[in-house]
């Protein structure tokens, strides 16, 4: 259901919507009922179909799972016999870091305003159904602040061979890809700086094949090691044209196009810098032993850098350009053009719903503590759970279409530290 996620009609922020399509209700049916069905692929970058996957769900799955932003949507829900709603995650993130860089700059802002000017698809599409789950999930897992996230990465720019990368690969599982990719660093205006620009600043938002990313990057620097998460979130234009309307600045960006080896175990990626003659070699994983053998065989050693990809081009800038605060010169145009970009992308939706704004202090005062109530009386609602009957409620995972109403009458289960936003449907 990729399509009813990231439809034309919904990216553009017009009022076509897909669910208006019976395409996505009959392809459930198929699955449901174990037949073929024709699943569309889209294309994130010309924003339409790039053709249909045929997709079969064996006769012997008890459980076939729909996952993605929109699976909770009335259209799409009616045909699944179990609703699972997640919350927190990359929202709870990015809010901290935005009050965080407004505190830093002296000014104050209320969660509503950040939730209505960066998250406006989130709260027109997504939130109103949230209350329709029969399991709620808080996500409170922090991907820099959790060890067991942790990516361990060697960064080099000494030349290898295909062929030498080949063999600290099991060749039996090795695949390969290439990604272009365009990273735009967004700093609040009036956060103060000790200097150059650097990473910690910055909100870093890759934009990849039309899609928009948010890599959380917190860096730990230990010896040639960079360990840092391995989390990232995708998110929408709207969210990136958000932030820029919450007074955040397009200050640099990196552009480069990465051939990428992996085995399931370690991964070894030749990145081409724009601009650089050179390319950086990285070898990621979450074994740190691996990592370190890796580098080893192809004799790495002495030739590692943990400077950032930021850093790397900013010091390639020529010296009257290499300015501490704002944009450099040489990169001004470029930035220019991304952030028309993102506002053609994602502008016009946001400025439609952005009231938040012209409110003055004290009714964003009395619109927050309402906002919390509502909020309290639903999670209120939502933890009534009849203790008694607990274990009827989990195993209902693999529960029939028969079962739904009891279900739904019985309320909501919340679960602690949960990863994933599913719906279930019985084949």
């Amino acid at each position: 259901m990729a399509e009813a996620a990231s439809c034309k009609a919904v990216h553009q922020h017009q009022r076509t919507c897909v669910f208006c399509s019976p395409l996505p209700n009959r392809n459930i049916m198929e699955i449901r009922n174990s037949r073929k069905a024709e699943v569309p692929c889209f294309d994130f970058e010309n924003f339409s179909r790039k053709g249909f996957k045929e997709l079969q769900v064996s006769e012997e799955s008890g459980v076939v799972i729909f996952e993605g932003v929109y699976t909770l949507h009335p259209a799409i829900r009616k045909l699944l016999d179990f609703w699972i709603a997640v919350v927190g995650g990359v929202h709870s993130h990015l809010i901290a870091r935005i009050q965080r860089d407004k505190s830093r700059a002296g000014f104050s802002i209320f969660q509503t305003e950040i939730m209505t000017t960066v998250f406006p698809l989130f709260q027109r599409y997504i939130e109103p159904h949230l209350v329709h789950a029969h399991l709620k999930v808080q996500n409170d897992f922090d991907p820099v602040l959790s060890p067991e996230s942790s990516l361990f990465v060697l960064k080099s720019r000494k030349q290898v061979t295909y062929q030498d990368i080949l063999k600290v690969l099991d060749a039996s599982k090795v695949c390969s890809s290439v990604q272009n990719f365009t990273d735009v660093y967004l700093r609040l205006a009036g956060v103060p700086s000790n200097g150059q620009l650097t990473e910690g600043e910055c909100i870093r938002v890759r934009i990849c094949e039309g899609r928009f990313a948010l890599l959380i990057r917190e860096p730990i620097r230990e010896g040639n090691f960079i360990i840092q998460p391995k989390v990232d979130f995708d998110i929408s234009a709207s969210t990136v044209s958000g932030l820029l309307k919450l007074g955040y600045q397009a200050v640099a960006y990196v552009e480069a196009s990465a051939v990428i080896y992996q085995d399931g175990k370690i991964l070894i990626e030749v990145d081409h810098l724009q601009g650089m003659t050179t390319p950086y070699l990285q070898i990621k994983g979450t074994n740190k032993d691996m990592v370190s053998s890796a580098g080893s065989a192809l004799s790495l050693h002495g030739s590692y850098t943990t400077k950032s990809y930021l850093q790397i081009i900013l010091e390639s800038l020529p010296a009257d350009d290499n300015v501490s605060v704002g944009i450099h010169n040489q990169q001004a145009a470029r930035i220019q053009e991304l952030v028309e970009f993102i506002q053609s992308q994602g502008g016009s939706f946001n400025s439609d719903s952005s009231p938040m704004r012209e409110m003055s202090s004290t009714d964003s005062v009395l619109d927050d503590m309402q906002s919390r109530i509502r909020k309290l009386e639903r999670w209120n609602t939502i933890n009534m759970v009849l203790l008694e009957r607990c274990c009827d409620d989990v195993s209902v995972l693999m529960v029939s279409r028969s079962r739904r109403g009891e279900i739904a009458s019985k309320g909501c289960i919340t679960i602690e530290n949960g990863e994933r936003s599913t719906s279930t449907v019985r084949s």
